[in-house]
C-alpha cells in the first residue's frame, strides 16, 4: 500500500497530465516484503482496481484491491504489525500464536473512495494547494488479514511549488479509525515531502519520504522513502512505477509497482 503523500505526488503528476473533465480506469501490480519488527516476513501481492475524475478544481478517485498475502497472521496490510490478545481472540488461537504463525490468504481487501477540492491555485498552475478527503471502508476479511475490519476517515492538506521544471511538495494529514474486531487503532497524524522533476521528454520523476505516528497499541509507526517515475504514452495510456524502503515496524523492508491507466 503506497503512503499518502505518494499517492498525492503521483496525484499531483497524473493531474499535470490530465484534460480537463477527464475519465480514467487503471489498474496495476505492487509488491512488498518486510518483517514489520519481527523475524518472519511477509509478502504482498496488490492488484489495485482504480477509477478517477478530473474536473475544474476537483478530483475523485476510487480503489478496491485484489490481494495476496503470505506471512504472518499478525501483519495487516497498511497499519503494520498487531501485537495485543484481541487479535488472538477474534483468530481463536492461543495468546501471541498470531505472532508468529504464517498463513496465506487472498481476495478483496478494504476499498477507499477520496476527493481533492482544489483551494488555491497561482501562476498558471505553477503553485496550489489542496484539500483532500478519504473514506476507507471494511470491505476486505478481517479475519483473513485482508483488512482492519474498521471504517475509517483521514484528511490532509497538500501543497506544492513549481520551480522552472522543479516541483516540490508537501502534505500533512490525520486519520481517524473506526472500531475494529482486530485491535484498538488511535487517531494519528501523517506528513510528508518530496520533489519531483520534468524531464525533456515530458516524463517525471520524483523522490518522496512519508512518515506516520505510532498509535497505542495500534497502527505501527511508519517511515518510507519512495522514488516514483511517470510517462505518458499517448493521448489516452500513462504509465507509473515506484520503488519503496521502509525504515520502521509500520513498513515493508521494500516495495514496488507499476500502474497504467486509460483516459477517456
Amino acid at each position: 500500500m503506497r503512503p499518502l503523500i505518494v499517492v498525492s505526488a503521483l496525484c499531483l503528476a497524473q493531474t499535470a497530465l490530465a484534460a480537463e473533465g477527464e475519465f480514467s480506469l487503471g489498474t496495476g501490480l505492487n509488491y512488498t516484503t518486510g518483517t514489520y519488527g519481527g523475524s518472519t516476513s511477509t509478502k504482498i501481492l496488490t492488484i489495485p482496481f482504480n477509477a478517477r475524475y478530473d474536473n475544474g478544481p476537483w478530483t475523485f478517485k476510487a480503489t478496491l484491491p485484489y490481494l495476496h498475502i503470505t506471512g504472518v497472521r499478525a501483519v495487516y496490510p497498511g497499519v503494520g504489525r498487531v501485537d495485543n490478545g484481541t487479535l488472538d481472540n477474534l483468530l481463536g488461537v492461543p495468546r501471541n500464536r498470531s505472532q508468529t504463525e504464517t498463513h496465506t490468504a487472498s481476495g478483496m481487501g478494504d476499498a477507499t473512495v477520496a476527493a481533492t477540492y482544489t483551494l488555491y491555485s497561482g501562476g498558471a498552475n505553477r503553485s496550489g494547494i489542496g484539500l483532500t478527503g478519504k473514506l476507507k471502508f471494511a470491505t476486505g476479511d478481517e479475519k483473513q488479514g485482508l483488512g482492519t475490519g474498521s471504517n475509517d476517515a483521514s484528511v490532509q492538506v497538500e501543497g506544492f511549488q513549481q520551480v522552472d521544471r522543479n516541483t516540490l511538495f508537501g502534505a500533512i494529514g490525520y486519520t481517524m479509525f473506526g472500531d475494529s474486531p482486530v485491535t484498538q487503532f488511535e487517531n494519528v497524524g501523517n506528513f510528508g515531502l518530496g520533489a519531483m522533476h520534468r524531464t525533456d521528454g515530458g516524463d517525471l520523476i520524483g523522490l518522496a519520504f512519508d512518515a506516520r505516528q505510532a498509535g497505542s497499541p495500534a497502527p505501527a509507526p511508519l517511515r518510507e522513502l519512495t522514488g516514483f517515475w511517470t510517462h505518458k504514452v499517448d493521448r489516452n495510456w500513462r504509465t507509473q512505477a515506484y520503488l519503496l524502503k521502509g525504515f520502521a515496524r509500520g513498513s515493508p523492508d521494500w516495495g514496488g509497482g507499476i500502474s497504467a491507466a486509460y483516459a477517456f
